[in-house]
């Protein structure tokens, strides 16, 4: 008798993989009616939409697994495949599906094209196809469009709804944090309460607001067996741990880790993401180590880049260190010391980079992205010359006061992107003529940009009275 080996890997599941994604677009479902209740018909609701554009959300969607799935069509055409058969086992929709999702709703439609096709054609089929690739395919798009046209997004409206942008004056939560740690007023409020960010009506992705449904979603997918939970919990409790020493060190309660599992594409990455069944570790060591440094990089990025996100490019790096995880984990199968290296680092990073955070952040009580180049009397008025970080670059600036008032603010140099925008709204006449220039709207498609000149009001300000 002759015996016959086979290749792994060998998963223990009764599922067969269209189950699997029925199971994924049953737990998606909700996600999909809740962003045309929010993105479509609140607008409509408020006078911002016409009827036909309730379902723009939906349009949205359609439009990038529609071209997912011509990609992977024209992909077989060109091949010679069999085109019904190879598309049956392709599942073709998924990285247009996700891509849509994780983007801005205002993404112009040709630039969702481009992050659908390149989630396809260079994150998918360059690989091999579907369970071949090495990194998520739809992030990989995600990540090229925002590297290319984040400036073009922007322009457009960016992550706020029409109603959003009408009635909220502010980036969206995570960008407030991009300066420093903020307070309850600052990254809460405007936005409503901490349930509102629970239930979703916050700005963000097409998809990524609720945490509510999202967490559903993972239950929904846990009891099923459809995900691999242990990188879910231990990615969110991972990062919870950490901006929870932060926020405590800063003396904040229990309201500031919630705001940063509930912001952002967090929640979404951790449950829909991370848990890739391809592009994460498949023994149970590595998920959880998996999910550890994923929470420390997320943090990473949050706090230490001048980007507000992080969630994204934390999961593309982990997934470049998957095989190292699973050696790890395969191991530990047989000597569990064998990864004890891996979890002792990740706690040294884990309590060490949020002690870090909080003591830098402690430490500069005043704007860090503030610098006074001159100060000069004349007469009875204060002449500042100064330089504050916008969007783009420093925004150098003349401020003068007299008698505890701004009397003039003029900007002498500046290389922000949408400055055509502040200057055609008078944004600078109209925070020298309020009675308070904290009141004042920002610009919603140049919030940065807006909130800096703020910052330069507010900073001379605190340094005319010390």
């Amino acid at each position: 008798m002759s015996l016959k080996t086979f290749s792994g890997p060998y998963i223990k599941n009764s599922q067969n993989a269209s189950q699997i994604m029925n199971h994924l677009l049953i737990a998606l479902m909700p996600i999909i009616i809740f962003t045309i209740y929010k993105n479509g018909y609140i607008p409509y609701r408020e006078g911002y939409y016409d009827f036909i554009m309730i379902f723009y959300p939906l349009f949205f969607i359609l439009i990038a697994v529609l071209t997912s799935c011509l990609t992977e069509i024209s992909f077989f055409f060109l091949r010679k495949q069999n085109i019904k058969e190879a598309f049956k086992k392709s599942y073709a929709f998924l990285p247009g599906l996700f891509v849509a999702l994780v983007l801005p709703l205002n993404t112009p439609i040709f630039i969702l094209i481009v992050g659908a096709f390149i989630a396809t054609a260079i994150g998918k089929l360059i690989f091999g196809g579907f369970g071949h690739n090495i990194f998520n395919p739809a992030l990989l798009g995600v990540l090229f469009v925002m590297a290319i046209y984040s400036v073009n997004i922007v322009e457009s409206g960016g992550y706020l709804n029409p109603y959003e942008a009408d009635v909220i004056s502010g980036a969206t939560p995570l960008a407030t944090e991009v300066e420093g740690i903020g307070g309850y007023a600052t990254l809460v409020e405007p936005y409503g309460r901490l349930s509102d960010f629970f239930i979703g009506t916050i700005p963000g992705s097409v998809g990524e607001t609720s945490a509510l449904l999202i967490i559903l979603a993972f239950f929904y997918l846990a009891i099923n067996r459809m995900i691999k939970w242990r990188i879910t919990t231990t990615y969110v409790a991972t990062v919870f741990v950490m901006t929870y020493l932060i926020g405590t060190l800063h003396g904040f309660g229990a309201w500031y880790p919630l705001f940063h599992i509930f912001s952002g594409g967090l929640l979404f990455g951790a449950v829909f993401m991370a848990t890739d069944p391809v592009t994460s570790p498949t023994t149970p060591v590595g998920q959880l180590l998996f999910g550890l440094f994923l929470g420390v990089l997320t943090v990473v990025f949050r706090f230490l880049s001048p980007y507000p996100e992080g969630v994204l490019t934390a999961i593309l790096t982990m997934n470049l260190l998957v095989f190292i995880l699973d050696k790890i984990g395969f191991y530990a199968r047989f000597n569990f010391s064998k990864s004890m290296a891996g979890f002792v680092l990740a706690w040294i990073l884990i309590v060490g980079i949020s002690f870090l955070v909080a003591a830098g952040f402690d430490q500069k009580d005043e704007d860090a992205n503030f610098v006074i180049n001159e100060v000069a009397e004349v007469d009875n008025q204060v002449i500042y010359h100064v330089s504050q970080r916008g969007f783009s670059g420093w925004i150098e600036a003349e401020v003068i006061l007299e008698n505890d008032e701004v009397v003039n603010f003029v900007i002498l140099s500046q290389t922000e992107s949408y400055w055509a925008r502040v200057e055609n709204a008078n944004y600078v006449e109209k925070l020298i003529a309020a009675d308070d220039f904290e009141e004042v709207d920002t610009i919603s498609s140049a919030t940065i940009t807006t909130d800096s000149l703020k910052s330069i009001l507010r900073n001379v300000l605190e340094d005319y009275h010390e």
